[in-house]
């Protein structure tokens, strides 16, 4: 295995120096700061870390056709924000065919019982006692400022696992697979249980970032077969879904949105001031685009519909992280489409695409 080659792996098998890396980046997250401070409105100055918090509360895209595309952004832009403290990170997964007890140590996810414990609760990812602090409730508008610490990061791991023949369905659904993909998910969830267990609240704990890029591992997996390259094309990928994809990416287009319990959301710094918004929809070559696992089928970097004319001068390219490589020399025309519908950026103006 070699460090920094954009390749997500099993994290139960990446060594654990490499887990320490991995975890040390997630507690720098916490160190580092959004414009603005807690009385803004909407607030500013909330954490990177507590940032994930705020935008999977905000938008809770469950049960729909958004589910699987819209946790890959997040899941990209998370990777994004752990290469800017070390770039030889990437975001690995935990194969949940595979029992999770061996994450669960004091040097990487904390206690699989109880209390989650160190490194989270020394890093201040939760605090106990806290006031003021954010509720698990999602009607607790008193409570409710991302800036502040829940008082709570609890797991009640069982040590269940889904079977291979569960990966298989996915992997072998002849159609846009999100509900297979999404049961075995909300499954997952209660094998670690505690915080995890709720849908509110489970982006509070980080090894929910290793359960989301297995979803994207399968639903790319599922992607890549190179017997089915119409999933590479963002008007054919979501099959009969396709119509509900046409709308905002959000809070990234314009940090504002509306949660599935009716709760109004303004997150910057997509929202004002910052205004950093980008308006894409789920067809976006960003989210079409099939990130880098070790079990992809093929190693490919970048499809879709603008791609036709390249593909069989290009069939593949080499995969490197989420990078398109060799976009603008290859792929003029996709170059193009991308720039002329502007760049996607991140929290720092830098394109999630094209890393500019």
């Amino acid at each position: 295995m070699a460090l920094g080659d954009g390749i997500r792996r099993s994290i139960l098998d990446v060594d654990a120096s490499e887990r320490l890396l991995l975890k040390n980046a997630i507690v720098e997250l916490h160190n580092r700061y959004f414009s603005g401070s807690r009385t803004d409105s909407p607030p500013g100055g909330v954490s990177h870390w507590f940032k994930q918090d705020e935008i999977h509360q905000a938008t809770h895209v469950h049960d729909g056709p958004e589910f699987l595309p819209w946790h890959r952004e997040l899941v990209n832009r998370f990777e994004i924000m752990l290469r800017q403290v070390d770039p030889r990170l990437s975001l690995h997964y935990w194969d949940w065919t595979r029992d999770a007890t061996p994450l669960f140590t004091p040097s990487f996810m904390g206690n699989g019982s109880g209390d989650a414990g160190d490194p989270w609760l020394s890093a201040g990812f939760y605090s106990p006692g806290a006031d003021p602090y954010r509720s698990d409730d999602p009607f607790d508008l008193t409570h409710d400022n991302p800036v502040d610490p829940p008082r709570t990061l609890t797991r009640n791991h069982s040590g269940d696992t889904h079977s291979a023949a569960t990966d298989t369905a996915i992997v072998n659904a002849i159609d846009y697979q999100r509900g297979l993909l999404e049961a075995a998910h909300d499954s997952a969830h209660g094998f670690i249980g505690g915080t995890l267990s709720n849908g509110h609240t489970s982006f509070r704990d980080p090894i929910v970032f290793l359960l989301h890029s297995n979803v994207d591992r399968l639903f790319t997996r599922w992607q890549t077969d190179p017997a089915h390259t119409d999933r590479l094309d963002p008007n054919l990928l979501y099959g009969s879904e396709s119509a509900a994809m046409n709308v905002n990416v959000e809070p990234w287009s314009t940090g504002h949105s509306i949660d599935s319990f009716g709760v109004e959301h303004f997150i910057r710094p997509w929202y004002a001031p910052e205004n950093q918004g980008v308006p894409h929809d789920y067809k976006h070559v960003s989210i079409v685009t099939p990130p880098c696992y070790d079990t992809n089928f093929t190693n490919i970097s970048a499809r879709g519909s603008a791609y036709r004319g390249f593909a069989r001068h290009y069939p593949v390219q080499r995969c490197a992280g989420n990078r398109i490589r060799g976009t603008r020399r290859h792929f003029p025309h996709l170059w193009l489409r991308h720039r002329n519908a502007s760049h996607q950026s991140d929290h720092s103006g830098g394109c999630t695409v094209c890393r500019t």
